[in-house]
C-alpha cells in the first residue's frame, strides 16, 4: 500500500471521531471473544491504512494464548511466530514500558532484517514496518495488539501508536468484562447446582428473556399456586437503584388452603436476578386470642416475626421502612409482655414463654 493511499485514509478516520466511537462501541458490545473478534476485523485495518494485523488475548490462568486473531497473514507465520516470540525484542520492549513500540523506532531497517525473530517469522511477508501494543489491565498483560505492512514507505508515526493505543486499552477493557461476565456466569451456575441438590425453589431472570427459567423444584412450588405464574412477575418486580429484596403475596392453593408466596431476589449480573420461592402456611398452632390486643398491622408484623423473617424481610414485605418495623416490633413486644423474637414466637403458638426478663 503505497503512503498516497495509507495517510489520506489514516487521516480521514483520524478526523471522523464518529467512526471512532462507532468502533469503540462495537467491541463494548461483545459478549465473547469471539464477538470481540467479529468487531475487530473489519474495523482496525481500514481506521490504521495496514494489511496485516491481528490480537491475541493470554489465559487468565496461565501466560499461553486463549485467542488470536490474524488478519492478512498466513497460518505458517502465526505458527512460526509463536515458536519465537519469546524471543521478540518488540514485544519484550511493549511489556516492560506498558507502550506501543515501533520497530524501526527502535532499531535501524538492517538490525531489524538481522533479528532472529525477523529471519524466523516476519520475514514470511517481509514486514518492514511492524506495530506492537500492550493489552493491559492494571499493569497484568492480557494479550497484544499489532499491525505491519510491507511496504517500504509506510512509516507509523507518532499518531498511529496513539491510535493503536487507544483501541488496545478498548480492547482491555472489552477483554476484562467478557472475562468478568463468563467468571459471573460460572460462579452463577456452581452456585445454582449445589441449590438444586438442596431442593431449593429457583426462578432465574435473565435480561431480555421472554421466559423466566425455573428449575422443577420451583415448578412443583408454583403447581400448587392458584395462579402461580401470574403472582410471580410481580413478586420479580425490582425497583430503581434496589439490590437485594424480598417481596410476599398472600395467595390460594388448589388444596383450598391459603399460604403466603415468599420471593427473595438476589440481582446477579448487571440486570439478572437470582429469586429463591418460599411457601409458608399459617401455622396451625397460632393462637388468634393472643393477637386481639394487637393492631391489624402489629398482627400482621407479629405474624411475620413467628415465620422467621428478620426486620429487613419484613419491611420489604410490607413495603415499611427498617426503622417503623423495628418500632412495631417493639410495641408488640410491650403489648404481649415479652422481650424476644423466641419468645413472640412461642406465645402465639401456645408454648410456654418463661419468665421475662426485665
Amino acid at each position: 500500500m503505497s503512503d498516497a493511499l495509507a495517510r489520506p485514509e489514516a487521516g480521514r478516520f483520524a478526523a471522523d471521531g464518529v467512526a471512532l466511537v462507532r468502533f469503540a462501541r462495537a467491541l463494548s458490545d461483545a459478549a465473547s471473544l469471539d464477538e470481540l473478534e467479529g468487531a475487530f476485523r473489519p474495523g482496525f485495518g481500514p481506521m490504521m491504512a495496514t494489511p496485516m494485523y491481528g490480537f491475541y488475548s493470554l489465559d487468565s490462568d496461565k501466560p499461553v494464548i486463549e485467542h488470536n486473531v490474524a488478519v492478512g497473514v498466513s497460518d505458517v507465520f502465526v505458527a512460526r511466530y509463536i515458536g519465537v516470540m519469546d524471543g521478540d525484542p518488540l514485544l519484550a520492549e511493549s511489556q516492560e514500558t506498558g507502550r506501543a513500540v515501533y520497530n524501526l523506532g527502535l532499531m535501524s531497517e538492517d538490525e531489524w532484517s538481522e533479528t532472529e525473530v525477523y529471519r524466523a517469522a516476519y520475514s514470511t511477508h517481509t514486514m518492514r514496518h511492524v506495530l506492537e501494543v500492550p493489552i493491559t489491565d492494571g499493569g497484568q498483560p492480557l494479550g497484544a495488539l499489532h499491525c505491519a505492512t510491507s511496504d517500504p514507505d509506510r512509516n507509523f508515526t507518532a499518531s498511529d501508536l496513539r491510535l493503536a493505543e487507544a483501541v488496545a486499552s478498548m480492547l482491555a477493557i472489552s477483554i476484562r468484562k467478557i472475562r468478568g461476565r463468563e467468571e459471573s456466569e460460572r460462579a452463577l451456575e456452581q452456585a445454582l447446582a449445589a441449590l438444586e441438590l438442596t431442593g431449593t425453589a429457583l426462578v432465574i431472570s435473565e435480561p431480555l428473556a421472554p421466559e423466566l427459567r425455573r428449575n422443577p423444584a420451583a415448578r412443583l412450588l408454583l403447581a400448587e399456586v392458584v395462579n402461580g405464574e401470574e403472582v410471580l412477575p410481580s413478586l420479580l418486580t425490582r425497583r430503581p437503584g434496589e439490590g437485594r429484596f424480598s417481596r410476599r403475596a398472600d395467595v390460594d392453593l388448589h388444596g383450598g388452603e391459603t399460604a403466603a408466596l415468599h420471593a427473595h431476589s438476589q440481582p446477579v449480573g448487571g440486570d439478572g436476578l437470582v429469586t429463591v420461592l418460599e411457601l409458608k402456611r399459617p401455622h396451625p398452632g397460632v393462637d388468634p386470642g393472643q393477637l386481639i390486643s394487637l393492631t391489624p398491622r402489629e398482627s400482621e408484623v407479629a405474624l411475620l416475626v413467628a415465620e422467621g423473617l428478620s426486620d429487613r424481610e419484613i419491611a420489604e414485605t410490607l413495603s415499611l421502612s427498617r426503622y417503623t418495623v423495628h418500632q412495631y416490633v417493639k410495641q408488640i413486644y410491650r403489648a404481649l409482655d415479652v422481650d424476644s423474637r423466641v419468645a413472640l414466637t412461642r406465645l402465639l403458638l401456645g408454648a410456654p414463654v418463661g419468665v421475662r426478663r426485665s
